[in-house]
């Protein structure tokens, strides 16, 4: 085991807050190659794709270096409009149990695709994404990072989005899977008119640490961006929320949203948050808020009164919290599966 301090925030706040960074200790194994890797599209003739092992060393916003063992490089080239997802799986098992991926996306002018990436296992493992994108003039991606291993794994994400005029990224992150959920986002608005909304879920259960760490820099004029964070945690588990909307000179006409909802189902979980709004341009407009508390009772009553258990009553209720964000996922399969993943852990 190696400790780490990570997902340092853009902005350092007081240290008795204790959100600033976050350490913790991980089984930091030697790479090796990872076998269980399938990309599923039927409009590969559209794409460019350059899939390899890699022994160099990755790092990234979340604070770490680790050899990386597997690279995925897509090209979507000028004007080309992809009909359906690009579904990336990767499955754990007992040979594939380390896996540190670097995948990187480009949209060319005028190009617009959409990409699944899953993380599926049941065996104990560590798992480190770093995914960057970059999109420029009048292109349009949406990704969906699903990370559904096991929850005796360790789980960091670290992704990064350059983005240019007239452009659009709809990012989506679904963390269900590990002990140690450490994600990190940031994001370039450089374009005019450029705009990322950026959705999350995420579930805390026995004493998994769970650290968000997200960062969008507004530089171009007319910009916007929103996000949206809804999350449950139970047990022992403990979540920290940081999410920094950085609005820098010149970004005039800007507008820039940030939510965060966490349902606490336990006495002993214990929530974090820091909401901030950063602002060096005048004409600009910005707005968060956090909101963390138990289930409201008169719900669980109504539920109850209808011969619902309360176990299957609070399911219902973070399942209807989740719902509006995993209703944009366009896979029924991986829909059922979180949907199954939240009814194992509640």
């Amino acid at each position: 085991m190696m400790d780490y301090l990570l997902n340092s925030t853009p902005v350092r706040t007081a240290n008795n807050f204790g959100i600033n960074d976050i350490l913790v200790s991980i089984d930091d194994k030697k790479a090796t190659p990872f076998e269980n890797i399938m990309i599923i599209t039927s409009e590969m003739d559209k794409l460019e794709i350059i899939n390899q092992n890699s022994n160099n060393i990755q790092n990234s916003k979340i604070g770490m270096e680790l050899e990386k063992n597997y690279e995925i490089l897509i090209n979507v080239p000028k004007g080309n409009v992809l009909k359906e997802p690009v579904i990336i799986n990767f499955d754990f098992d007992d040979e594939n149990m380390y896996l540190v991926d670097n995948i990187k996306i480009m949209l060319e002018e005028g190009a617009k695709a959409e990409f699944i990436l899953k993380y599926n296992g049941e065996d104990d493992s560590i798992h480190y994404l770093k995914q960057e994108t970059i999109l420029k003039e009048n292109s349009n991606a949406k990704i969906i990072v699903a990370n559904m291993i096991n929850k005796r794994a360790d789980s960091l994400l670290a992704i990064e989005n350059m983005v240019g005029n007239n452009a659009k990224i709809d990012y989506i992150i679904v963390d269900i899977g590990g002990r140690n959920k450490i994600s990190n986002y940031y994001t370039n608005l450089k374009g005019n008119f450029s705009e990322n909304n950026l959705k999350t879920i995420y579930l805390g259960t026995n004493d998994d640490l769970i650290d968000i760490n997200y960062n969008i820099e507004v530089y171009g004029k007319n910009a916007k961006c929103n996000i949206e964070t809804e999350g449950a945690i139970s047990g022992k588990s403990h979540k920290n929320f940081k999410g920094t909307i950085d609005f820098k000179n010149g970004c005039e006409y800007s507008k820039g949203i940030e939510n965060e909802n966490c349902t606490i189902l336990s006495d002993t979980a214990k929530s974090k948050s820091l909401p901030m709004l950063l602002c060096k341009e005048e004409n600009v407009e910005g707005e968060h808020g956090v909101s963390s508390g138990k289930i409201d009772e008169s719900k669980l009553f109504y539920l109850m009164a209808k011969g619902i258990s309360k176990k299957n009553a609070k399911k219902l209720i973070v399942k209807a919290n989740f719902n509006k964000i995993i209703n944009e996922i366009d896979d029924e399969t991986l829909q059922r599966k979180i949907l199954e993943g939240i009814d194992r852990n509640i």
